[in-house]
C-alpha cells in the first residue's frame, strides 16, 4: 500500500500567485554543442591498442565524415603531451561512476559474488577527481551513498548490503510453478489454450517488473545527465528480459499444435517485447556521455542443457546486450569469475580516446548514427551508436534533479523557495512549495503600459529512497504595471505548487528558468512531510 501512495505522489494542483499560465505549448528550444565520444579500440584479443593518433580516426555522422575538434588520449597515446595538454586531467574526463544493483532482478548469492570482487577492485581504480555513488533498486530507488572519492567508504557500504534480501529467487520459482503449472494443464482438460492463459500472465508481470528496473535506470540518468566529464552506470543483476516471457512462448510453440490442433505462435510474444523501452533509455544515455557495464554471473552457474533453461538465460541477457551495445559500454555476461569481467571494465574507464565534433546541420529533434573508423589493421572499435541534440528543457529537467540528488545549487535569479502549511490528506499530507522570484532579477520586455517576463518551473521530489517524476509548468506570463515599474516598488514573483506527500523527510528541487534571458536558477529544500508548520 505505501508503494503504491509513493508512486501516485502527484503534484496535484499548479497555483499560480500573482501571474497566470499561458495557454498552449512553448516553442522548444535545442541548442547543438560539441558531441563528445569516449572511443574504446582493442586488437582480436580485447587488448587495448595505444598509441593512436588524431589522424588514426575518421568520424562519421549519418554516413558523413565531420571534423574532429577535440582529441584526448587516456594511457599510452602522446597526443595530448604534443598538443600541451595538462598531466593532470581536465573535470572533463574524470569519472562519475555509479554502482546499480538491482536487487529486484537478483540472486543475492550472486550479488554477493560481484560486490565482493567489486569492493577488492575499486581502490586501486579511481583516479584524482574520479567520484562512485552506490544505488539499490529494490522496487524503488535508494541511495546507499552520494558521490564520494573514498573508496573504502563505498567498499564498506557495499560490504553492508551482503546481508539484504533479493527478489529473483522467488521469482524464479514462481516461473518454475508457472511451467510445471503449463506442462500440466497440456494434458489436462485445458489443453493447450489453458497453457497459453499462464504464460500471457506470467508474462504481464514481467513486463511490469522489467519497466519498474529501466524506470529506476532510467531515473539515475537523470540524475548524473548534468554532471561534467564521463560518466559510468555498472549495472549489477541476473538480466532483464528484452521480451518477457519470450522463453516460454518458444518452449510453447515448439510442443504444441503437433497433436492437439492447437498451435502457440512465438509471434504472440511480441504484444511484450520492452524493447522500445530499451531503446529510450539507452538513448537519453547516450546524448548523456551515460555508458552501461552490466554484469551478471547466472548463466555462468546456472545448470544447461534443458531448452527452457537455456531460453531463459538469453533472454534475460539480450537485455544487458542493448544496454550496453548502445551507449558504448560492455556487456560482462556469463561471468564465472567476475573480477576477471571487472578487470574489463576497468581497462575501459582507465585506457580509451576521447574525441569531440561539431556537427554541421542545424539542431533539431532526431536521433543521429554514429560511426568511428580506426585506420589500424585488426582493430576492434566500441562507441556510442547515436547522437540526439538534447532540448533546453530537458536540460533543466535533469540539472534540477541533480540539484535535488547532489544539492548542488545555482542561482542568478536570486529565487528563494519556502515550504507552507501543510494540510492533512487521507494518508498524506499538501505541502505548498512557493518559489519566489525578485522582480528585478527578471528580463522584462515592453508590453504597453505594462512589461512581461516569461518563466517555466521544474519541481522533483525525493524522500524514503523514492522520487516524483519532474514535473514543469507550461509557459508562465509575468506582467508588471510600467508605473510600478517606474515608482521603483520591488517586489516578488511568487508561484506555488501544491504536492501530496506521505509523512517523513523530503528534498524537493526546483529549477527556474528566465525564458527570454536563458537564465536558471537550480535549488533544492529539505523539509519534514507532516510537520505542523514547516516555515521557511
Amino acid at each position: 500500500m505505501k508503494a503504491l501512495a509513493l508512486v501516485l505522489l502527484l503534484f496535484a494542483a499548479l497555483v499560480p500567485v500573482l501571474a497566470q499560465e499561458e495557454p498552449g505549448t512553448f516553442e522548444e528550444k535545442i541548442e547543438v554543442s560539441v558531441v563528445n565520444l569516449e572511443v574504446f579500440v582493442t586488437d582480436k584479443k580485447g587488448v587495448p591498442i595505444l598509441a593512436l593518433r588524431r589522424e588514426d580516426f575518421e568520424v562519421l555522422e549519418d554516413g558523413k565524415p565531420v571534423e574532429i575538434t577535440n582529441f584526448y588520449a587516456e594511457e599510452g597515446a602522446q597526443e595530448g603531451a604534443e598538443e600541451g595538454v595538462p598531466a593532470v586531467r581536465s573535470v572533463d574526463q574524470r569519472l562519475s561512476l555509479v554502482v546499480f544493483v538491482d536487487d529486484v532482478n537478483l540472486e543475492p548469492q550472486n550479488r554477493n559474488r560481484i560486490l565482493g570482487r567489486v569492493r577488492e577492485l575499486l581502490p586501486g581504480q579511481l583516479s584524482p577527481g574520479d567520484q562512485v555513488m552506490v544505488v539499490r533498486f529494490h522496487g524503488g530507488l535508494e541511495v546507499l551513498r552520494p558521490f564520494t572519492g573514498d573508496v573504502q567508504q563505498v567498499a564498506a557500504d557495499l560490504a553492508g548490503m551482503e546481508k539484504l534480501s533479493g527478489d529473483l529467487r522467488r521469482r524464479e520459482e514462481t516461473r518454475d510453478m508457472a511451467a510445471f503449472q503449463a506442462i500440466e494443464a497440456a494434458g489436462a482438460m485445458g489443453g493447450w489454450g489453458a497453457v497459453e492463459s499462464i504464460i500471457k500472465q506470467y508474462a504481464a508481470t514481467e513486463s511490469a517488473l522489467v519497466r519498474g528496473a529501466l524506470e529506476g535506470l532510467d531515473q539515475v540518468v537523470g540524475w548524473i545527465a548534468s554532471l561534467p566529464g564521463r560518466k559510468a552506470i555498472l549495472y549489477v543483476s541476473d538480466g532483464i528480459p528484452a521480451i518477457p516471457g519470450e522463453d516460454l512462448y518458444l518452449w510453447a510453440s515448439t510442443r504444441s499444435g503437433y497433436r492437439t490442433g492447437q498451435r502457440i505462435s512465438m509471434l504472440d510474444s511480441q504484444g511484450f517485447d520492452a524493447t522500445k523501452r530499451f531503446r529510450e533509455v539507452t538513448s537519453r544515455a547516450s546524448r548523456n556521455r551515460v555508458a552501461f557495464y552490466p554484469i551478471e554471473t547466472m548463466g555462468a552457474h546456472m545448470e544447461r542443457g534443458a531448452t527452457l533453461q537455456e531460453n531463459r538465460i538469453s533472454n534475460r541477457q539480450n537485455g544487458l546486450r542493448i544496454l550496453a551495445e548502445e551507449t558504448g559500454g560492455l556487456a560482462m555476461l556469463n561471468a564465472a569469475d567476475p573480477g576477471r569481467a571487472l578487470q574489463r571494465m576497468a581497462a575501459d574507464l582507465s585506457t580509451y580516446y576521447s574525441i569531440g565534433y561539431r556537427p554541421l546541420r542545424i539542431a533539431d529533434d532526431r536521433e543521429h548514427k554514429i560511426e568511428v573508423n580506426v585506420r589500424r589493421k585488426g582493430a576492434t572499435v566500441r562507441h556510442r551508436r547515436w547522437y540526439k541534440d538534447k532540448p533546453i528543457d530537458e536540460a533543466v529537467a535533469d540539472r534540477t534533479s541533480a540539484a535535488m540528488v547532489f544539492g548542488v545549487e545555482e542561482n542568478p535569479l536570486g529565487a528563494t523557495v519556502e515550504i507552507g502549511d501543510q494540510i492533512p490528506a487521507g494518508d498524506g499530507f499538501v505541502v505548498p512549495v512557493r518559489v519566489k522570484v525578485p522582480i528585478g532579477k527578471l528580463f522584462l520586455e515592453p508590453k504597453g503600459a505594462s512589461r512581461e517576463g516569461r518563466l517555466r518551473l521544474f519541481m522533483v521530489a525525493s524522500g524514503e529512497g523514492r522520487l516524483t517524476p519532474v514535473r514543469e509548468t507550461r509557459m508562465i506570463t509575468v506582467t508588471v504595471p510600467e508605473a510600478e515599474m517606474t515608482a521603483g516598488q520591488p517586489r516578488d514573483y511568487v508561484h506555488e505548487v501544491r504536492i501530496k506527500l506521505e509523512k517523513g523527510s523530503w528534498t524537493v528541487g526546483v529549477g527556474v528558468r528566465d525564458e527570454i534571458a536563458a537564465t536558471t536558477s537550480y535549488l533544492q529544500r529539505k523539509f519534514e512531510a507532516g510537520a505542523a508548520s514547516a516555515g521557511r
